[in-house]
């Protein structure tokens, strides 16, 4: 069973007063390359950036990153549900997948194993799957091929939030605390550089 792996990594980072992705998360690793560390290591295929506010520094901060195809999203503004859109879009027509897993590029506690879990249970019941933060629903999220071209219609900054929490269609979740902790301000940075001991 393929999934393809996204990584949206579109936004202007305006609490960050920069561009956050390309920010030190420890051992030398920027959070963008940490992130595409995290999916490289689930399996061989290869890894989409959608990139959008900060295109070029990302680009940069992956120049020596295989196995990956940066996505420029020329219209970050209309906000994620627009990533999601083009990131389908492009799938939909350039293989053979069975399902799409999004994951944020700022999600730095996530690790493989947590992202392995969401994957194991789709192979075996393909249908949706995201993370359970405890009190909402979120990415990390995998979506059917059945779910493609809905996918291919979001428009809103919210992104797909309304198919894994509002919809009346099967969505399936694991419990990933992890997923709950992204970055969006330097203070946050910080804390995190402190609590991992950077």
């Amino acid at each position: 069973m393929r999934i393809a792996k996204v990584l949206l990594a579109a936004g202007q980072s305006s609490r960050f007063n920069g561009c956050k992705l390309i920010a030190n998360v420890g051992n030398n690793k920027s959070m963008i390359a940490r992130a595409v560390e995290v999916l490289q290591q689930l399996d061989a295929s290869p890894v989409y950036i959608v990139s959008g506010a900060w295109h070029s520094e990302i680009t940069q901060a992956l120049k020596h990153c295989n196995n990956i195809e940066i996505i420029h999203n020329l219209h970050w503004r209309q906000g994620l549900g627009k990533s999601i859109a083009l990131a389908a879009n492009h799938l939909k027509h350039s293989g053979d997948w069975d399902g799409i897993l999004f994951m944020l590029a700022d999600q730095v506690e996530l690790e493989t194993c947590d992202i392995q879990l969401l994957v194991t249970r789709f192979q075996k019941t393909p249908t949706r799957w995201c993370a359970n933060y405890g009190k909402r629903l979120g990415v990390p999220a995998i979506f059917p091929y059945d779910d493609f071209d809905l996918l291919t219609t979001l428009t809103t900054d919210k992104g797909a939030q309304h198919l894994l929490r509002g919809s009346g269609d099967i969505v399936n979740s694991i419990l990933i605390n992890q997923a709950s902790t992204d970055i969006d301000t330097v203070e946050q940075l910080k804390r995190y550089a402190s609590k991992i001991g950077t």
